[in-house]
């Protein structure tokens, strides 16, 4: 006998042997038991939950007598011929396949001839979300009015692809994805019957790698059943599977929250040297964090589908700020997406851990400005202005006296680096916004330019300004006057005062396309004139 791969091996012949849709055989079990089967039946659900198997069980349970009455049938000739698909009263059809307004008209012709052996003619349509716009218009009449003791189970993956006409005529029944601890139960037991020896932790894998899919875990067993001669631990899962270890995303995880790069890098390198694959590291990285913030919030037990993780990693990770992992969870959401599109992946997961890394070292604003502080800031109206210069005056005039100390350096001795090595130093809150800054200093005039329109919101505010001045007065022994700039923001207008309008104009004026312009047409410019 030729070999079964395990999910048609293991594929449920009855409603007590489907896993995780209670909600689905509880509505298809009423229909039986009312005698009150609809003509018209959709199943819509992610691949592999059941939809098929169920609409085959249903087939055989309303045209079985003993599945009907006894719950339990002996292998009956129906049974038999529906199970192996030769039925001629019960109809497989993949609309993928089979998605033309011809292959339509076949089943419509079809239904109009009664059953031969069965009390029902059941046609099952599975990826109806495939035919094309005019097979639906063809089997809109026959699914309004089919013929007697005829049914049509539609199953889609896509029903929001299905035209309102044809699910206003259709019974609808939705199938979940199962549960975690659903398919942990389910793999337990085919692993007993096939007498294969496997822990729990890889049970926990497969049920991930799976994502919900019963068929999906059942071909994950199988890969690793016939890898490992049915003995499955997790280190080995792991490296068939190409899926990081829980240290390893720990590890990776406190160095991006630690803004360290260069061991981002590095556990990223090793991960791709030994062969994992990136975009499911990514996606391991983006289930991690995804659990990591519902330990930090301490609703971990009221959540099923996240991944365990070790009390003393929790430990370490709940010294960090809510706000820093929200902001590199969906910043690692958009890096999943776009692993998707990219020839060279390495380059792109490499980039990204940068600036996941730079986004850490600045996304920590309690210690920068109250947040609040940054909101009321960017709503302010100019009203508003007025009062915010006078409550910056008044703070300054009532805030408490500095007390002077001997300057640290002399004044020629002010640069860049001096500046931001002091105010490491003394833990000013300033120095990590000046370190993405660009500084320039000529005699007693600082420029600074942020680069970043959030810095440099903050940078203007003249509290803040004032403060900084002061601190470099104090470790310099200079007076200087500062301004802030935005680079980013003055390269943006393009028609600014220093826009040297005439050499554009001239530039206009030589350029192969105006003078194929005057080749091609019988016209001249008169004049060009900048608007006002």
């Amino acid at each position: 006998m030729s070999y079964k791969v395990l999910s048609r091996k293991y594929r449920p012949k009855t409603f007590e042997e489907v896993v995780g849709q209670e909600n689905a055989l509880t509505v298809l079990k009423s229909f039986i038991k009312t005698d009150s089967i609809p003509h018209a039946l959709i199943f819509c659900g992610s691949r592999g939950v059941g939809k098929t198997s169920l609409a085959r069980i249903f087939a055989k349970t309303i045209n079985c007598n003993e599945l009907r009455d006894k719950k339990i049938c002996v292998k009956c000739s129906v049974c038999n011929e529906i199970d192996e698909n030769k039925s001629l009263d019960v109809i497989e059809i993949d609309a993928a396949s089979n998605n033309g307004v011809d292959q339509i008209r076949e089943i419509i012709e079809s239904s109009n001839y009664s059953s031969i052996n069965c009390p029902y003619k059941v046609f099952i349509v599975d990826e109806v979300h495939m035919l094309s716009k005019a097979a639906f218009n063809a089997l809109l009449k026959t699914l309004e009015e089919p013929n007697k003791n005829t049914v049509f189970i539609l199953a889609t993956t896509e029903v929001e692809k299905i035209p309102p006409t044809i699910l206003s005529r259709c019974q609808m029944i939705n199938f979940k994805t199962l549960s975690k601890s659903s398919l942990i139960h389910n793999l337990e037991n085919i692993c007993n019957k096939e007498k294969i020896s496997i822990d729990k932790n890889s049970l926990s894998l497969i049920a991930e790698e799976s994502r919900g899919s019963v068929r999906d875990s059942l071909g994950v067993l199988e890969q690793l059943m016939t890898s490992l001669n049915k003995s499955i631990i997790i280190s080995d899962a792991r490296k068939i599977l190409g899926a990081t270890s829980d240290q390893i995303l720990f590890e990776i995880s406190k160095n991006l929250l630690e803004s360290n790069i260069k061991e981002c890098l590095t556990n990223y390198d090793s991960i791709y040297k030994s062969g994992f694959d990136s975009k499911k590291f990514i996606h391991s990285l983006l289930n991690y964090f995804r659990s990591a913030i519902y330990y930090k919030l301490g609703i971990e037990n009221q959540i099923e589908d996240i991944i365990n993780i070790e009390e003393s990693q929790i430990n370490e990770l709940k010294k960090y700020d809510i706000e820093i992992f929200e902001n590199l969870f969906d910043q690692l959401i958009k890096l999943y997406e776009m692993c998707g599109k990219t020839q060279n992946i390495k380059f792109l997961i490499e980039s990204n851990l940068i600036k996941l890394c730079l986004m850490a070292n600045y996304l920590n604003f309690d210690e920068i400005i109250n947040e609040e502080e940054v909101n009321n800031k960017i709503r302010q109206s100019q009203e508003d202005a007025v009062k915010i210069n006078k409550k910056s005056t008044q703070s300054k005039e009532t805030g408490p006296t500095i007390k002077k100390k001997t300057p640290k350096f002399p004044a020629n001795e002010l640069n860049e680096s001096n500046l931001i090595k002091e105010l490491d130093i003394l833990n000013n809150e300033n120095s990590k916004l000046l370190k993405s800054c660009d500084i320039k200093i000529q005699k007693n005039k600082m420029t600074i330019d942020t680069k970043n329109n959030l810095i440099y919101k903050i940078l203007n505010e003249k509290v803040r300004l004032a403060e900084l001045q002061d601190t470099i007065e104090e470790i310099f022994n200079v007076s200087i006057t500062m301004s802030i700039l935005n680079s980013n923001e003055l390269d943006k207008v393009e028609d600014s005062d220093d826009f040297k309008f005439q050499e554009k104009k001239d530039k206009l004026f030589e350029s192969e396309t105006m003078k194929n312009l005057f080749n091609t047409f019988d016209c001249r410019v008169l004049d060009i004139e900048k608007d006002k």
